[in-house]
């Protein structure tokens, strides 16, 4: 007896058993149950511990990807033009709408684009979003029309409106090859509007592509006819800003003004079938 006092005397007032020691003691019971207690947090905290590293390589992951979108030229505000001709029909009277931001609903129903305005080709269409749809697509207006229409001075067969006189000549390159007549630049830079209407006047001309400004003019004024004209492209494309004919300051008033002014009304002669189309 003696001997286990002294063993306990021995001991410092603040001594402690470790862990270790404690679990192969085998014979304290409260020793075995804070054993677990401390086991199970000190598994629960690895386990959280896991969990936030997983949390931190998911938000890293997310802005890598971000900005791999980004560097492969996808960009989050992109604008895209839908396939189906009701939905054409909406996007265009969704910017017409903040084009003309001071009429009424009424107003604006009565100028605005149905799907039965959207050009269909009567042959099969090119593959939509192919490199080369714009060039496929004229082609099934010319051909068609060729059969149909006599020819006539200053009466395109296709019209295409862009945003810009670069855009205009990078089309009319593509354009050329489609009709074996003249494939004529409608737009005012460097070049007077009477040598337009001179050229338009006595040149026989299935396409023809220009800026919305100098198109809406020439409609105007006469030199530029709608009587052979079939289809109607606005050019979606967009510039190195981001910028999209349908919602630039400098080219939307023009633009919806050559619909609302000279399309629109031309579109309820019988004798005139041209449809309109978005495209990119």
């Amino acid at each position: 007896m003696a001997r286990k006092q002294t063993l306990a005397d021995d001991l410092e007032d603040d001594f402690a058993l470790d862990n270790d020691y404690i679990s192969d003691s085998g014979n304290n019971e409260q020793g075995d149950t804070d054993i677990k207690k401390t086991s199970k947090a000190s598994s629960a905290a690895a386990k959280r511990k896991a969990q936030t590293n997983e949390e931190e390589d998911v938000v890293v992951g997310k802005k890598g990807s971000k900005k791999s979108k980004n560097g492969s030229g996808t960009s989050s505000n992109g604008f895209s033009v839908p396939k189906d001709a009701e939905e054409q029909a909406q996007l265009w009277n969704k910017y017409m709408k903040k084009a003309y931001a001071g009429i009424s609903e009424l107003e604006l129903q009565d100028i605005s684009m149905q799907a039965k305005h959207i050009y269909k080709a009567d042959q099969q269409e090119p593959q939509w979003g192919s490199a080369n749809f714009l060039e496929e697509l004229a082609k099934t207006a010319v051909s068609t029309g060729k059969s149909k229409n006599k020819v006539m001075h200053g009466a395109p067969q296709v019209l295409v409106i862009c945003s810009s006189a670069l855009r205009v000549i990078d089309l009319v390159k593509k354009l050329r090859p489609v009709s074996k007549r003249a494939v004529l630049k409608l737009f005012s830079r460097h070049i007077k509007i009477s040598e337009q209407q001179k050229t338009l006047k006595s040149t026989a001309v299935d396409i023809a592509v220009g800026t919305p400004n100098r198109i809406l003019k020439l409609l105007t004024e006469g030199s530029l006819k709608v009587n052979r004209l079939r289809l109607v492209v606005v050019d979606c494309w967009q510039d190195d800003k981001m910028r999209v004919v349908v919602d630039m300051d400098d080219t939307r008033q023009d633009l919806f003004g050559i619909w609302r002014d000279v399309l629109l009304p031309a579109s309820a002669n019988a004798d005139y079938g041209f449809k309109l189309r978005l495209a990119m």
